[in-house]
């Protein structure tokens, strides 16, 4: 235990050490330059307040967040997309449809995604099904009273994105995948409290679209190649770990399109 802590440490001590070298380097080439991505926002960003910039140690978190928490929550998201394609292949096909009509080579800029409702329909679904996390944890910093129920400053509150992305109050057929549920929602995490895939609030997900945008590509990429199967019957189960991850990993069975239907 301890030997992987000294690990995790010294790992920590790099990453911070790369990450502050590259966001000191670009902020000098930045300052003629506008700007360009990501990094270039964080360090431009400003504190509406203050006027000041946010600091070096903010932005290393800001990168750290959406490499790592961006990394296996969007592999979750493009797995479960993946299997619940393979168990409805007429919703499969209707995708590829749609993916073949705007080949991915053509994506120049996020305005073009809008090429794929359907697919988008699809990882919508997907994260009410399989949110990538199961359960939020906030704690309040004053007593306060939610829905008529007293909080007291420093208790524990969990919200399960599970229990509320399936509750029947809220969704019919809750247990089904039906796409066309979200249609003409382009962004169904900002209203109603009952879809959490990204959490709620001034902290929700910093990466949401950016997540979404890169599953698209990736899965409409897969999809324009290939066909998307499982040979085995056995069903793949949901666990509840730091992400909803599957029981057992499943092989895939990855069909060749001919060219003509690419």
């Amino acid at each position: 235990m301890h030997a992987t802590l000294r690990r995790r440490r010294a790992f920590q001590k790099r990453w911070s050490s790369t990450v502050d070298t590259i966001v000191d380097a670009r902020g000098r080439a930045s300052q003629n330059a506008g700007h360009r991505d990501l990094l270039d926002l964080l360090i431009a960003t400003r504190d509406p307040e203050t006027g000041e910039p946010i600091t070096a140690g903010e932005i290393r978190d800001q990168c750290a967040t959406m490499i790592f928490a961006g990394y296996e929550t969007t592999a979750r998201l493009l797995f479960w997309a993946s299997y619940l394609l393979t168990l409805d292949q007429d919703e499969q096909a209707r995708v590829r449809a749609e993916v073949a009509a705007f080949p991915p080579e053509r994506v120049t800029t996020l305005d073009d995604l809008g090429h794929w409702p359907r697919l988008r329909l699809v990882l919508l679904e997907t994260l009410r099904l399989y949110p990538p996390v199961h359960m939020l944890v906030r704690e309040p910093i004053e007593d306060d009273v939610v829905m008529g129920e007293s909080v007291r400053r420093g208790v524990k509150v969990y919200i399960s994105p599970w229990v509320l992305h399936r509750h029947r109050k809220y969704w019919k057929d809750p247990t089904a995948f039906v796409p066309d549920r979200f249609s003409g929602q382009s962004s169904p995490w900002t209203s109603g409290g009952a879809y959490l895939p990204f959490g709620a609030g001034p902290r929700t997900c910093i990466g949401a679209f950016f997540a979404l945008s890169e599953a698209q590509i990736m899965l409409a990429t897969i999809l324009q190649r290939y066909t998307l199967a499982i040979a085995s019957k056995r069903p793949v189960m949901p666990v509840g770990r730091l992400t909803i991850v599957p029981d057992h990993i499943p092989i895939f069975k990855l069909e060749t399109l001919p060219s003509s239907s690419r």
